[in-house]
């Protein structure tokens, strides 16, 4: 772990201000955690990838059989989307998860203009309630992003308006996928095949 240098002849440590303490100077204790720690960093890296090989071992695997299985049905191949595999003795169950994270474009100003208008329209009829929904759905973070379900969620609401609904699919064409990630989580019963299902962690925090 420790950065050496070596200066007319000399053996130095490097600590963690940038200062080069001759490693003469060292305590035996800290010589021997720093050694500890720097075995503990390359088998948590030996870990580290051993686990993505299996990922990858996972996905390939899995498309693999769906291929048969659509070859099987004569079906075209497709890009595979969240599934659930489960064992012949229904004792273990494996689900892959697809999550695609979303933002907004340009278009959804628009769709904040014409909701304005909306409520400008309505201001001495609508419920106060329904007001302060519409526009709390825009109010943006520290960041200046406002909420993807609070604006998703304006999708939901059963109002019978040509512009209302003009700024619904406004928001719907706004929607652009900016990142998918995907998960994988193996469960087992519990004791029987009635059990509950548990998950079997690969995460150190929860073994």
């Amino acid at each position: 772990m420790a950065r050496e240098a070596q200066i007319n002849g000399v053996v130095f440590w490097e600590d963690a201000t940038g200062r080069l303490i001759p490693k003469s100077q060292v305590r035996g204790e800290d010589e021997l955690k720093d050694k500890l720690l720097g075995e503990i960093v390359s088998r948590w890296n030996q870990a580290q990838e051993a686990l993505k090989g299996l990922k990858q071992w996972i996905y390939e695997e899995v498309e693999a059989y769906l291929n048969l299985l659509q070859e099987n049905y004569g079906a075209k191949p497709r890009k595979s989307e969240s599934l659930t595999l489960q064992d012949f003795s229904g004792q273990f169950r494996l689900e892959i998860k697809v999550a695609h994270l979303i933002a907004f474009d340009e278009r959804l100003q628009i769709a904040k203009g014409l909701i304005d208008q909306c409520i400008e329209r309505w201001s001495y009829g609508s419920d106060p309630n329904l007001v302060t929904v519409i526009k709390d759905a825009f109010r943006v973070n520290q960041e200046g992003k406002v909420s993807i379900p609070r604006v998703l969620g304006l999708k939901r609401l059963s109002i019978q308006d040509s512009q209302w609904e003009k700024a619904m699919e406004a928001i719907h064409d706004s929607i652009i996928i900016e990142q998918t990630k995907k998960y994988i989580r193996l469960y087992q019963r519990v004791h029987s095949v009635e059990g509950k299902w548990q998950a079997l962690p690969l995460d150190l925090a929860a073994l």
